[in-house]
């Protein structure tokens, strides 16, 4: 956790709306600052599907975040430590891959657009060596210009690597 050092991070997870089946994926750049705080560059993919009828609507969203991580409690070492992240979110949410005209001859009155926001994340950091890190967190989106859930919380498991 050298000040300037860089970590790739990977993350999957679920979000919370009601299905199981609905997760995310993301990847980010680290750039590590001072006490244990760092910056996040992040671009994240996730996907919903809606019930109707017989079928599914599918709501994907490509995202892109930047964040700042607070080291709010750490062990001695900084082997264990608890983050809490804040981050702006912008990005495009894709309704039904933009058929609006659904199997039955119904009419999707829901666009595809352009979101954005803010969010927060709770995370517990377990550093496997210098070089490996495991991360569990939790984590809710607020975004806006969405025919969907504004709030969007979910929880997730990753893996850092710092370079």
């Amino acid at each position: 956790m050298l000040p300037k050092q860089k970590g790739i991070e990977i993350n999957l997870g679920k979000l919370f709306t009601g299905n199981l089946d609905h997760y995310f994926i993301n990847a980010g750049l680290i750039v590590h600052s001072k006490k244990g705080n760092y910056m996040l560059y992040a671009l994240e993919y996730s996907r919903e599907d809606i019930p109707y009828q017989t079928s599914e609507i599918p709501v994907e969203s490509i995202t892109a975040e930047a964040a700042y991580s607070f080291n709010f409690i750490a062990n001695r070492g900084k082997s264990l430590m608890v983050n809490f992240t804040l981050s702006a979110v912008a990005g495009y949410e894709i309704i039904n891959q933009d058929n609006h005209l659904l199997y039955d001859g119904s009419l999707l009155i829901n666009d595809s657009s352009l979101i954005y926001g803010a969010g927060g994340k709770l995370s517990i950091e377990s550093y496997l060596s210098d070089r490996f890190t495991i991360i569990v967190s939790g984590r809710t989106k607020v975004l806006w210009n969405t025919s969907r859930n504004q709030i969007r919380p979910s929880v997730g498991i990753g893996l850092r690597i710092n370079l």
